[in-house]
């Protein structure tokens, strides 16, 4: 019960005790007062018509007596009036026996009034010639009485009315303060660091100054670790000498253009005797003739194109939505740089380039290996040279890719594997907390198809929505089948998640099934997500509804900020894997994942990390206490 309506009760509570003890008290203090007045003027009325019956008294058969006691009685307000002789025989009585109209019987019942009878002895001389008896009719009192209580009662609750409306107001405002507090305070616990109105009431005014101020530094700090989250996430992407974007970087962007759908090209540069230069020139040269390449591949006037260093003397470039024009202008420029380098250096042929032509459809496996092949090609044309692979890598037509897609779904045939098991370590032994529905896809020949390129396909074709209900069907029949218990990540696409009909149908599935919904994580790289959060948020609080989780794999805070999750109503993170991979040998992926760790603690975001293969690896991520970790 709300402390607004404990109040009202208690007060009305203590209203009405007030009220019933007052009104009882002043019931009996105008019973006592009207049985007092009839007292009074019964006296008075028997001690005046005595006296006006006295110099008649001297004929008892006078009829002035008769009219002058029927002129008093008749008003009604006496029940009895007698006359005696002084024998106490009765000369005239007079009786009225009428019940006065409007007078409830459980009054006279609750409230009997004493009925006054007033005496007055009759002189004819110096001698007693009568004696007059007068009783007083009670009902006019109980009338007097019951309108009184009446009066009493409406002006009660009159007052009761308005003071109970002024108690709702006063408590409204009041508590309307305390429900801001309140709703401070879960905005704070959802990463929303707010600040109210200061209300009127001190002690809940000196309750809001301590939480506006609890919310301004709570948002500082998180401010604070937001951007050393920021520079430490940049810092691991980037190789320490040259400042370009590492190996993994150039892996994680690859695919990413890959899943966008842009088609470009990809440059393997390479030093061709490096170790020869650095016994000729020395380690300081080197690290001078690096650094000097890497502005090349840095300082460019298109900004789309990004400069990798892979390892060491590899170094890579691409190139998203270049023609073969521009990219041959760029390869000329950059040979002509290199040149200029060299010379600076004494130094003739040091550097060849490989160039090749990626799609959407092509298989990430074999670029690198392509890219390394015109490498070789570069090496036999001459000094400083690049070759150009114009023949795009692809594996199968569009058609074909079309085809392949249409069967898959039509035939009901993916198939469904759980796997990248996730374990908890906070207790004395390992709990597995989640795993993942991979699914696996073959072509007419049986030979597994790149899952990766088979989902950027069906987006092409616009199947990507039947594909997503297709293999979540088959995932949850499977837990079905399996009586599945731990978690399971369902991944699927942007265009299902921000589709209507999608919902609708998942809604329906869901609901049918005998899976619990809290087993369901549903799963969007953050990659995909970025591209339009709203839609994302709005699916998981859909996916909230059915009882079901979200979570965002390969996840970093370059992708989407940190601060942002808490607007995505989010319950899992999975991790990048380079953040975890070699974490043990980076001090500043260490303090990486310390501080996501502690920012998605405060927002009630569960971080798990995946093929954490190394052992020492693996004893520094689960020192950090995140939720769950895949071996």
């Amino acid at each position: 019960m709300s402390l607004s309506k404990q109040l009202l009760i208690l007060m009305s509570f203590i209203f009405f005790i007030v009220f019933a003890v007052n009104f009882v008290l002043s019931m009996n203090n105008i019973k006592d007062y009207l049985e007092t007045e009839s007292e009074v003027h019964v006296q008075d009325t028997a001690t005046s018509l005595g006296l006006s019956l006295s110099p008649h008294m001297t004929d008892e058969q006078d009829p002035i007596i008769r009219t002058m006691m029927n002129a008093i009685f008749d008003g009604g307000y006496y029940k009895e009036m007698r006359l005696a002789d002084v024998d106490d025989k009765d000369l005239v009585t007079l009786t009225n026996t009428d019940e006065i109209e409007g007078v409830p019987n459980w009054l006279i019942t609750l409230m009997p009034m004493k009925v006054a009878t007033a005496v007055s002895e009759i002189s004819s001389g110096w001698s007693i010639s009568g004696t007059l008896y007068i009783t007083t009719n009670p009902g006019y009192a109980y009338l007097k009485l019951y309108e009184q209580g009446k009066s009493t009662l409406k002006i009660s609750i009159l007052i009761f009315l308005a003071t109970f409306l002024a108690l709702f107001l006063a408590l409204r405002l009041t508590l309307q303060s305390l429900k801001n507090i309140e709703k401070q305070a879960n905005e704070i616990s959802d990463g929303h660091f707010t600040s109210i109105k200061l209300p009127w009431t001190l002690e809940i005014k000196n309750v809001a100054q301590s939480m506006n101020s609890m919310s301004s530094k709570i948002g500082e700090m998180i401010d604070r670790l937001n951007q050393k989250l920021e520079s430490l996430n940049d810092s691991v992407k980037r190789d320490p000498l040259t400042q370009l974007f590492n190996q993994t970087s150039f892996e994680t962007n690859v695919k990413q253009m890959e899943v966008a759908g842009q088609a470009g090209y990809a440059a393997f540069i390479k030093f061709d005797n490096l170790a020869d230069i650095t016994k000729d020139k020395g380690n300081k040269a080197v690290d001078e003739i690096l650094v000097s390449f890497s502005q090349f591949l840095a300082n460019k006037d298109d900004s789309s194109a990004r400069g990798y260093r892979l390892y060491g003397s590899e170094f890579a470039m691409l190139f998203p939505d270049y023609d073969l024009e521009k990219m041959t202008e760029f390869a000329k420029s950059l040979q002509h740089n290199i040149n200029i380098l060299g010379a600076k250096y004494d130094l003739d042929d040091i550097v060849h380039t490989g160039i090749v032509r990626f799609e959407r459809s092509t298989d990430f496996d074999q670029i690198l290996p392509a890219m390394v092949e015109a490498y070789e090609q570069a090496k036999l044309i001459g000094h400083n040279a690049y070759f150009i692979q114009q023949d795009s890598l692809r594996s199968m037509s569009d058609l074909d890719w079309k085809s392949t897609i249409t069967a898959v779904i039509e035939n009901d045939s993916p198939e469904i594997i759980l796997t990248s098991e996730a374990y908890n370590y906070a207790g004395k032994a390992p709990i597995q907390v989640m795993q993942e529905a991979f699914t696996v896809v073959k072509d007419s020949a049986e030979n597994n198809l790149p899952i990766g390129t088979f989902f950027s396909m069906a987006q092409e074709f616009g199947l990507e929505e039947k594909l997503d209900q297709c293999i979540v069907n088959k995932i949850i029949a499977l837990m079905e089948d399996k009586h599945q218990q731990t978690p399971v990540t369902i991944n699927l696409s942007m265009t299902s998640i921000s589709s209507y009909g999608f919902r609708s149908w998942l809604k329906s599935r869901v609901r049918n099934s005998t899976v619990q919904p809290e087993l369901l994580a549903f799963s969007v790289t953050a990659y995909s997500a970025a591209k339009n959060l709203n839609n994302f948020a709005k699916f998981s609080l859909f996916a909230q509804s059915l009882g079901a989780t979200t979570l965002l794999k390969r996840y970093s805070s370059d992708i989407i900020e940190i601060n942002l999750l808490k607007d995505l109503h989010v319950s899992y993170i999975r991790l990048s894997r380079d953040i975890t991979s070699e974490i043990s040998l980076n001090r500043n992926k260490a303090d990486l994942l310390n501080i996501m760790q502690e920012v998605t603690n405060f927002l009630n975001i569960k971080v798990i990390a995946e093929s954490v293969s190394s052992e020492d690896d693996f004893e520094l991520v689960k020192s950090s206490h995140i939720y769950a970790i895949g071996r």
